[in-house]
């Protein structure tokens, strides 16, 4: 995905950047300018890993909303008289989000490793690169450290979806 966007958008169309997190050669006159410019120099990296993602979310949380849907909650909502938009929003978005939550951590491992090829990909110097380069040079107490930060991603990103469980689904207490 991000070297048909580099193609696209940065060969052909010339819209973003083809290489690093700022602009080679350039004076930035202020902080502002210098975040302007590595935003502009995201737009790739985060375009690839966005949509490389976005099409298992989708069906996700499209199967689930059609599930939530059929459930005997979703017809005394309809009796009440709610509107189609309050009973999307309110009770199927709602109740849809708690397996989309789980997805979504459990997918930061993905995020992370296609980090590192879209680091790659882009030319960034970034967590992705410094991984590759210590596993190639066999620096085990940098792997070490890497590894133990996605660990910690990894845990904290499960704690996270679990507090929003809580948050979204009032059944669930924790004591």
């Amino acid at each position: 995905m991000g070297l048909i966007i580099l193609y696209i958008l940065g060969f052909k169309l010339d819209l973003i950047p083809l290489a690093g997190t700022i602009t080679r050669g350039k004076h930035h006159a202020n902080f502002l300018d210098y975040a302007i410019d590595y935003l502009w120099h995201m737009i790739g990296p985060t375009l690839a890993l966005a949509l490389s993602f976005v099409g298992s979310f989708y069906l996700i949380m499209r199967d689930t909303v059609l599930d939530v849907f059929t459930e005997d909650y979703m017809e005394a909502a309809r009796a009440k008289g709610l509107s189609d938009r309050t009973i999307l929003f309110k009770h199927a978005m709602r109740n849809a989000m708690l397996p989309m939550i789980t997805f979504i951590a459990m997918n930061m491992t993905y995020l992370i490793s296609g980090a590192t090829i879209t680091e790659t990909v882009f030319s960034w110097s970034g967590l992705g690169l410094l991984t590759y380069d210590s596993v190639l040079s066999a620096d085990y107490p940098v792997i070490q450290g890497i590894f133990l930060l996605y660990a910690t991603v990894v845990v904290l990103s499960n704690f996270i979806a679990d507090v929003l469980y809580a948050f979204l689904d009032p059944r669930i207490r924790y004591g």
